[in-house]
């Protein structure tokens, strides 16, 4: 009775501890961020260059995916492009061509929204988190 009682005992501290752990790691990636400086019209309308500026712990991944859609007379253009970068541990830029959907509209100047998703990923753990925004496509 005293050996199952040891190794309940046991398996409970395990269990309790591994549980005390695991949220370090998500903790690992630590914050991020990210904010589109600009987005420019490019090639009539077939694509907008997105310029963004992120930040998150060094030595850690960022995968961006950028979905620009803006409304073109009652047609919806519509674009996504991602790209994967390290993390310096500080601000750092980078440009996303996103090309529009062939089957919508041409982008054109004007209001648009931008929906920024970030996954950032060390060695132990990944935290995605979606940003949406109002953009202006120049």
């Amino acid at each position: 009775m005293r050996r199952i009682l040891a190794l309940s005992a046991f398996l409970a501290a395990l269990v309790t501890g591994s549980l005390l752990v695991a949220p370090a790691a998500q903790a690992a990636t630590g914050p991020s961020a990210t904010r589109i400086d600009s987005v420019d019209r490019r090639r009539q309308g077939d694509r907008v260059l997105v310029n963004i500026s992120y930040t998150c712990p060094a030595g850690a991944r960022i995968q961006l995916t950028v979905t620009v859609t803006a409304a073109n007379g009652d047609r919806i253009a519509q674009g996504t492009r991602q790209k994967r970068v390290d993390c310096t541990g500080d601000w750092a830029a980078t440009e996303m061509r996103v090309d529009r959907d062939l089957a919508g509209a041409l982008f054109i100047v004007g209001q648009a929204t931008a929906r920024t998703v970030r996954t950032v990923c060390d060695d132990t753990s990944c935290v995605t988190i979606p940003f949406d925004e109002s953009i202006r496509i120049s």
